[in-house]
């Protein structure tokens, strides 16, 4: 019985593996957009710098100001819109693990120690609110308005 209950344990934490695996995978593509966008923006930064310092003109200076900014701006958003998209693909894939395993992982101590909600009365009744369809919320009655100001308080 111990080796069948390691054994069930084991395929049953498996998801909480691939959960770790795809959070590390998401960090370090996120730590990699973050450390290239802080390289490139820093040696955009050293540039303008270098070419300010060569112009003699303001108006000159104003134009390379005004596309130093746009470029600064694509970079960012490109940069954004990659995070995005990672943590969108990251999001993705645990919500798959999540709802695929979330009652078998929920079950698990009651399979092997039957009493296990007589002591944790509070485990039974949250997974089976999970599995219960969503309720909409309460309506709640509109307010009453105001009394109006009687005469004598308005004087």
């Amino acid at each position: 019985m111990y080796e069948d209950m390691m054994k069930d344990l084991k395929d049953k934490m498996q998801p909480v593996v691939e959960i770790t695996e795809i959070n590390k995978k998401a960090a370090e593509k996120l730590i990699a957009l973050q450390t290239s966008c802080v390289t490139e923006l820093f040696n955009f930064g050293l540039s303008q710098a270098k070419a300010l310092t060569e112009i003699r003109e303001p108006k000159a200076a104003v134009e390379l100001q005004v596309q130093f900014y746009k470029e600064v701006e694509a970079k960012l958003t490109d940069v954004a819109e990659q995070e995005i998209a990672a943590l969108t693909e990251a999001r993705d894939q645990l919500t798959e693990i999540f709802e695929k395993n979330f009652f078998d992982i929920a079950e698990l101590p009651t399979t092997y120690f039957p009493d296990f909600g007589k002591y944790v009365s509070s485990v039974p009744s949250f997974f089976e609110a999970a599995k219960a369809e969503p309720q909409a919320p309460a309506k709640v009655a509109p307010r009453k308005a105001a009394p109006a100001a009687s005469a004598s308080t308005a004087a």
